[in-house]
């Protein structure tokens, strides 16, 4: 099997200072121009693919967020391979659920007027401040896109998507999407929507699902290759997605 087009350098992203503030997922010019593909497919699925839709994502530069107010999950699941994304996700979502409008959580992000606790939670909390500022090194973490660009759907949806971060379920996994944790997790599941961001640019794998009658997978390649894989024409039996550059997907 061919290797990912950057696997040689995947294990960085395991590291502390590899958390982006910002993401660059989407169109290179930060226009959002990819999106109105994936609101096209949610508006034009059928009415009970939506009533109790699984989202799943990988935290990366927090693209997903925009997902939220879209797919409007009952259950989230948040992964990531690198443990200090994971505390960025539970940073993000504590101030979002807990600020009164998009302004007031732009602002206590920029301001770091919120609580935190413990030496890794600190670290985020300088960096969200930094990265607001326009000053985050390279040293501590990467910077794309400001906040706004990066979660404009989100922002502009702020209500719903802080309700469904308050009411949803919510499990958070620290592990790669390869695992055997991971792939048990998902073999048996359905109604189950996915955004993978650019993974298979570092790593190419196979993941099974025993009935994929509403199973939806999102990647972005960067710069500006998106992709959704709706794998619905595939139901009644059990399917092997490859996740590799492009996603495909056969009956098994």
């Amino acid at each position: 099997m061919l290797e990912a087009p950057r696997a040689f350098n995947r294990h960085i992203y395991h590291e502390r200072i590899n958390v982006f503030y910002g993401t660059d997922d989407g169109s290179q010019d930060g226009s959002f121009g990819e999106f109105p593909e994936f609101v096209s497919h949610y508006e034009n699925a059928d009415a009970a693919r939506k009533d109790d839709i699984h989202m799943i994502s990988v935290v990366g530069g927090l693209y997903g967020l925009n997902l939220i107010p879209l797919w409007k999950p009952k259950k989230l699941t948040i992964f990531d391979i690198n443990p200090m994304a994971i505390t960025y996700f539970n940073v993000i979502h504590r101030v979002w659920i807990s600020s009164d409008s998009a302004q007031h959580f732009l602002q206590r992000l920029a301001g770091a007027d919120y609580e935190v606790s413990g030496e890794d939670e600190e670290f985020v909390q300088e960096n969200i401040r930094l990265k607001s500022a326009g000053e985050l090194p390279r040293s501590r973490g990467s910077s794309k896109r400001s906040f706004e660009e990066s979660w404009t759907y989100a922002l502009e949806h702020f209500e719903e998507t802080k309700r469904i971060l308050t009411e949803s379920e919510l499990e958070i996994r620290t592990e790669p999407m390869e695992s055997e944790s991971f792939s048990d997790m998902i073999r048996n599941s359905n109604n189950v929507w996915i955004y993978a961001s650019n993974i298979t640019q570092f790593h190419f794998f196979d993941l099974e699902i025993s009935d994929p009658s509403n199973v939806v997978i999102i990647q972005i390649i960067h710069p500006e290759q998106p992709q959704l894989l709706d794998l619905a024409p595939l139901a009644g039996g059990p399917v092997k997605v490859h996740f590799r550059i492009p996603l495909s997907a056969e009956r098994i």
